[in-house]
């Protein structure tokens, strides 16, 4: 047997050794054709080409040389050239050679003179002509603005002399009440700017006045006292959490405005109302705030002393349960709100409304998201709607069922409702159910089957 086995090594060894003598590969037998179709054979024009493997020799080869050629004569050249279209041509194709007008001059030279800059002396104002009078050509801000970065008053002549702004800052025409932190400063010698250190306070009304009498750099004079007004508006509301949603009977309440706020003092014009009752509320704790995320997170979010967290509470002062359950609860921030930048308060009242949740149920059914629509498309969605926003970590799809069954079914819970999609079959009634045993964000059940 051991000799049995080694006679065949040997021979399939000795096989493998004369194997590319005895078995010459079909490129090398064709002698340079190709095995391959010619991709070519259908073209009845255009360039043909063939490649092959090379073969012994091809160094060798010959080239043949180009054919000799024989210039055409000037008619055949003619008659060439008249079998081209002729050459369309358009009346702006012909213009005139584009050259320059010439050289400008070469400077010529001036008078040098030596002057001390400034000069020592004292000269008088040129152009000093005291019977034209001082007017104020424009100023701003004016009436109503909704803010007021600074203060710009331009002046017919001019007011300062050209010199360091430390000097001139001294000569300031324009009276301010109230007048904010910020600087003085001419822009030029006619326009004088107030550079507000921030901006002017909100709710504020401001006075700017000038002078009957007061002189230009060059003499003029302002013939009457102008005055004139512009205001800052009072508190506006701009986020209100929560705002048309489903909440606990404990939520807390935030409010941001676009101005600074004492928040006790806001909290006093602040109403909370369900059905016409009037809710105890007080001001969040920064414990109570930092334990909310979704508060928290807006806290983060806008400037400072711009917000107010607050919350109800029970005639005891405890917290649980303080909103009415299943009910519209009404936040109003009431006219005469103050602010914390100016004296002025809120024209109008503020709201907003969310609803507390109640019992979970389920409320009503539509495809398309068209609650009016009758009847649904075969590639259409269907939605279930429920009372109160359902807790997608432990939701799970097995809980709705549909009949007869949709191909490539796909149950998608979102907000508080339920989204079936899926290949439905047309002119078919479909039924679908969702187990009582669905749960809300708040812990409870849908209790029975809703279908």
């Amino acid at each position: 047997m051991k000799k049995l086995i080694s006679l065949v090594l040997i021979f399939a060894v000795y096989l493998g050794l004369i194997s590319p003598i005895v078995l010459p590969t079909r490129a090398q037998v064709s002698r340079g054709k190709t095995a391959s179709p010619n991709m070519n054979e259908t073209m009845q024009n255009g360039l043909r080409f063939r490649l092959s493997e090379g073969a012994e020799g091809a160094e060798k080869r010959t080239t043949t040389p180009p054919t000799a050629g024989e210039a055409l004569s000037e008619n055949q050249t003619v008659n060439l050239l008249k079998r081209l279209p002729e050459v369309k041509t358009e009346a702006e194709d012909q213009k005139d050679f584009a050259k320059r007008q010439g050289s400008l001059p070469a400077p010529k030279t001036g008078k040098i003179v030596n002057a001390k800059f400034p000069a020592g002396e004292q000269r008088p104002i040129p152009n000093q002509n005291s019977s034209d009078t001082l007017e104020v050509i424009r100023f701003s801000p004016a009436g109503e603005v909704g803010l007021a970065p600074d203060l710009n008053v331009t002046f017919s002549q001019p007011m300062v002399a050209v010199s360091s702004q430390e000097e001139t800052a001294q000569n300031i025409p324009v009276q301010l009440t109230p007048q904010p932190e910020g600087n003085w400063r001419w822009l030029g010698t006619k326009t004088l700017m107030f550079d507000a250190l921030k901006r002017f306070p909100m709710a504020t009304k401001f006075v700017a006045r000038i002078s009957a009498g007061t002189k230009s750099a060059t003499g003029q004079i302002l013939q009457k006292e102008l005055s004139w007004t512009f205001t800052t508006p009072p508190p506006k509301v701009e986020m209100m959490i929560p705002q048309n949603q489903t909440t606990r009977r404990d939520a807390l309440i935030f409010v941001s405005f676009d101005q600074k706020i004492n928040p006790e003092a806001v909290l006093k014009t602040i109403s909370v109302t369900s059905a016409g009752k009037q809710i105890s509320i007080r001001l969040a704790t920064e414990v109570e705030i930092s334990k909310d995320e979704s508060i928290s997170y807006y806290v983060k979010n806008v400037q400072p002393k711009r917000w107010l967290a607050l919350r109800a509470i029970n005639s005891d002062g405890s917290t649980d349960n303080a909103l009415p359950a299943d009910s519209n609860i009404t936040v109003t921030v009431e006219k005469g709100t103050p602010s914390a930048e100016g004296p002025l308060t809120t024209l109008k009242a503020q709201s907003f409304s969310f609803k507390t949740f109640g019992a979970m149920r389920f409320v009503k059914s539509f495809c398309d998201y068209d609650e009016n629509k009758k009847l649904c498309s075969p590639e259409g969605s269907w939605q279930m709607q429920f009372s109160n926003p359902i807790d997608l970590k432990i939701f799970d799809k097995s809980l709705v069922k549909v009949e007869p069954n949709v191909e490539n079914l796909d149950v998608v819970p979102s907000g508080n409702t339920i989204v079936i999609q899926g290949y439905k079959k047309g002119r078919t009634a479909y039924k679908v159910t969702v187990d009582g045993a669905l749960r809300d964000v708040f812990g409870q059940t849908l209790g029975q089957t809703a279908a």
